[in-house]
């Protein structure tokens, strides 16, 4: 389908008309006319509006589907050997530091887009619910250990004050 039918199809699994989906998008309704007749495309900013007031990804009015292509691991890493990986991890952390805060942002929407649409939501979603839940422990297990450190550092100094005294 086209983007047209798409957004035609969203709009009124919402139950909203072209000039209601305008006030709630802050898309002019040409535009919207324009989009929906196929006379012309969404820019990026748009089709972003579009999507957050239809509450719908980008990917189903693009493509129709959440997941338009879905290569396997495989294809996803080509090959990389585990040392690559990292290094391209790497390199990726140092440049996004350059960035400000919403341009990381964006790239981060960007790259959720991109995974969502090669991977369906779902999976995405858990996958983000389980490296939380791993983070989280993570960080419980630090704060357990300094403060097993910090008895063991206040221990060693009354040791001291002690043979001190």
């Amino acid at each position: 389908m086209s983007f047209g039918a798409e957004l035609i199809k969203a709009r009124s699994l919402t139950g909203l008309t072209q000039s209601q989906l305008s006030e709630k998008s802050g898309v002019s309704l040409s535009a919207i006319k324009g989009y929906e007749t196929g006379r012309t495309l969404p820019g990026a900013r748009e089709l972003r509006e579009l999507c957050q007031a239809l509450k719908i990804s980008p990917n189903m009015l693009l493509w129709g589907t959440e997941t338009p292509y879905a290569p396997s691991n495989e294809q996803l890493f080509n090959g990389l050997e585990d040392e690559d990986k990292r290094i391209n991890r790497f390199r990726l952390a140092s440049l996004t530091a350059l960035l400000t805060f919403t341009e990381r942002q964006a790239i981060q929407t960007l790259v959720e887009g991109l995974v969502i649409a090669r991977h369906g939501e779902k999976r995405v979603r858990e996958l983000l619910t389980d490296s939380e839940d791993v983070l989280l422990t993570m960080t419980g297990h630090i704060v357990e250990a300094q403060a097993a450190l910090q008895s063991e550092i206040e221990q060693m100094r009354e040791q001291v004050k002690n043979q001190k005294g």
